[in-house]
C-alpha cells in the first residue's frame, strides 16, 4: 500500500499522461518490423486467428503499429490499425485512469469508502472497504461473486446500479486488505463509483475524460452486441471450425466492455511510459507512479519484479479474455518499451505473443511459432463431452430398454428391499444434486463457450438419465428360478 502523499503524486503524474497524450494522436503509418511481422502472421496462419492488431513502443515512442488478417470470417473485410477489438479486462487499467482523474479533481480519495460513495452497500461486510482495496482486489470479492452480476444480457440489464444492488448481498471473504483475489466485480463498483461522483453515465465520461484526452478516437465502451457495432468481430472454435461468437457474454462495464483500436493503444501505452517535462511535468515525483504500485495488482496492473520470462526489471502485464477475443499487454517503464496485443479469436496466444515480443525489444530473439494447446480450446472439450454424452445416453437407453424388456418378458421382477430402496435413493438424490448444481450453482449457461452449452446440458442429460435407470434397475432383481434355467 502507499501512503496518501504519493497516491496524490501518482494521481497527478498519471493525469497529466492522460492530458499530454492528446497532442500524440494516433499515427499509424509506421516503418515495418519485419521480424516481429513474420512472427505474429506465423502466429495467426498456425492457429486460424482471424485478426491480430499489434501495438508497440519502445524507448517512450510508438514503434509499430500493424493489424493483420481480418475483422470478421463473414465479411473477410481487412483489420487496419484504426479497427476497434474488445479489449476484456485491459479495460480494467483504463477504469483506474477515472478514478486517478476524479481524485485529481478532489471529487474522491482512494482511500474512501466504497459504501458511503454507493449507498446500495448496505451490507455490514462493506465496512472498511476502499477504492483502495477494489483497485487491487483486496476488497475481499472473489470470482465466484462476479456471476452475482447481471449478465448475459442487453446493456440494460447490465445496468451498474443493479450490479451494486446484487454485490451488496456478496459474502466477502476475509478483511478488507488482508489477501489480493482477482474478481471483476472490484472494477464493475469502481464504474460505479465514477457514475456516482459525476452523474454522468459510465461510457459517456470515459468518452470525454479519458479517451477523448488520450487521443483515443476509435475507443468506446460497448453499449451492445459486437455484431452491431463496427469493428472486428469475437470468433470462436465451434465443432472444429472458426466462426463469429454468437455468444452474449461480454462481461461488464468496468471490468471490460472497452473496444479500442491497436493505434488507439498505442497512444494509450506511450502516454503511460512518457518522461517528457511540458505542460504537465511528469517529474515531479522523486519516484515514478509505476514504483509506487502495490507489488501484486494495483490500477488495472499485474505488478511483476524480475520476472522469469522477461529477466531483470519491472513489467507491468495484464490479460483480457473472453470466448471470443484475447488480449495481453506488457509495459516494461524502466526500458520504457510497451507491447499491446488484439485478437479476435478466444483461443488467440497473445500473452505469448506480446511476452516474446517485449523479450524482443530488449535484444533477445523472436521464439519459433507455436500452435495453441488443443485442450485450452473449449471446443475440444465441447466434442469430448458430446461423444461422452451419447455413450452414456446410449448406455442408459441400451439399460432402460433391457430392463423394460425383462420385465415384460418375466425375467426380471420387482424386488422392494430396504436394501434396494436404500441404494435406489441414493443414486435418485445424485441425480437430482447433478440437476441443482448444474442449473443453480454454477456460472449462468449463456456465460458457458458456446459448444460447450450444446454439450454440457447434453453429458448433464445422460448421466441423469443413466442414474435414474440405475434406481430403478436396482429395485429389480432376476429371480432365482430363472438364473438357475440361465446357468450352464
Amino acid at each position: 500500500m502507499f501512503p496518501a502523499s504519493a497516491a496524490g503524486t501518482i494521481s497527478g503524474v498519471l493525469l497529466g499522461a492522460i492530458l499530454a497524450a492528446s497532442l500524440v494522436g494516433g499515427a499509424v503509418s509506421l516503418p515495418a518490423n519485419t521480424a516481429i511481422e513474420r512472427f505474429v502472421q506465423a502466429e495467426l496462419a498456425l492457429n486460424g486467428v482471424p485478426g491480430i492488431a499489434l501495438a508497440i513502443v519502445d524507448r517512450g515512442e510508438t514503434g509499430l503499429v500493424a493489424a493483420y488478417g481480418i475483422q470478421s470470417v463473414g465479411s473477410g473485410r481487412s483489420l487496419t490499425a484504426n479497427t476497434p477489438m474488445g479489449l476484456a479486462s485491459l479495460s480494467k487499467s483504463l477504469t483506474a485512469l477515472a478514478i486517478l482523474r476524479l481524485e485529481q479533481e478532489g471529487r474522491i480519495e482512494r482511500g474512501d469508502s466504497a459504501a458511503e460513495i454507493l449507498p446500495q452497500l448496505t451490507s455490514g461486510v462493506w465496512a472498511g472497504v476502499t477504492l483502495n482495496h477494489l483497485l487491487q482486489h483486496r476488497s475481499g470479492l472473489r470470482r465466484r461473486h462476479d456471476f452475482l452480476l447481471p449478465c448475459c444480457g442487453s446493456p440494460n440489464d447490465r445496468a451498474l446500479e443493479s450490479a451494486v444492488e446484487r454485490l451488496n448481498n456478496a459474502d466477502l471473504e476475509g478483511l478488507p486488505g488482508e489477501s489480493m483475489s482477482y474478481a471483476n466485480s472490484n472494477y464493475v463498483l469502481l464504474a460505479a463509483i465514477v457514475e456516482r461522483a459525476t452523474g454522468v453515465p459510465f461510457s459517456a465520461y470515459m468518452q470525454q475524460q479519458v479517451f477523448g484526452p488520450l487521443g483515443m478516437r476509435h475507443t468506446s465502451v460497448a453499449g451492445s452486441h459486437p455484431s452491431t457495432d463496427t469493428g472486428a468481430l469475437p470468433h470462436e472454435w465451434q465443432w472444429g471450425s472458426v466462426r463469429v461468437s454468437p455468444s452474449r457474454f461480454l462481461g461488464w462495464r468496468g471490468s471490460s466492455l472497452v473496444r479500442a483500436s491497436a493505434a488507439d493503444m498505442a497512444s494509450y501505452l506511450e502516454a503511460l511510459l512518457d518522461r517528457q517535462p511540458g505542460d504537465f511535468d511528469f517529474l515531479h515525483a522523486d519516484v515514478p507512479w509505476w514504483g509506487r504500485l502495490d507489488p501484486s495488482y494495483d490500477l488495472g496492473w499485474t505488478v511483476r519484479e524480475d520476472p522469469g520470462w522477461f529477466g531483470d526489471g519491472l513489467v507491468l502485464e495484464h490479460t483480457g479474455k473472453t470466448w471470443g477475443s484475447r488480449t495481453a499487454a506488457a509495459v516494461a517503464p524502466q526500458t520504457r518499451s510497451a507491447v499491446a496485443v488484439l485478437g479476435n479469436l478466444g483461443t488467440t496466444r497473445s500473452q505469448a505473443i506480446a511476452r516474446a515480443i517485449s523479450r524482443n525489444l530488449s535484444g533477445e530473439d523472436l521464439p519459433v511459432p507455436r500452435k495453441a494447446n488443443r485442450a485450452e480450446i473449449p471446443d475440444t472439450w465441447a466434442m469430448v463431452l458430446l461423444a461422452a454424452a451419447i455413450g452414456l445416453g446410449g448406455l442408459a437407453g441400451w439399460f432402460g430398454w433391457r430392463t423394460r424388456h425383462q420385465l415384460r418378458s418375466g425375467r426380471r421382477t420387482w424386488r422392494l428391499t430396504a436394501g434396494r430402496f436404500g441404494r435406489s435413493a441414493v443414486l435418485g438424490c445424485l441425480a437430482a444434486t447433478l440437476l441443482y448444481r448444474y442449473h443453480f450453482a454454477g456460472p449462468p449457461h449463456a456465460a458457458l463457450p458456446t459448444t460447450i452449452q450444446v454439450a454440457l446440458p447434453a453429458l448433464v442429460a445422460s448421466v441423469f438419465a443413466l442414474l435414474l435407470v440405475s434406481a430403478v434397475r436396482g429395485l429389480t432383481a432376476i429371480p432365482a428360478r430363472t438364473r438357475d434355467i440361465a446357468s450352464p
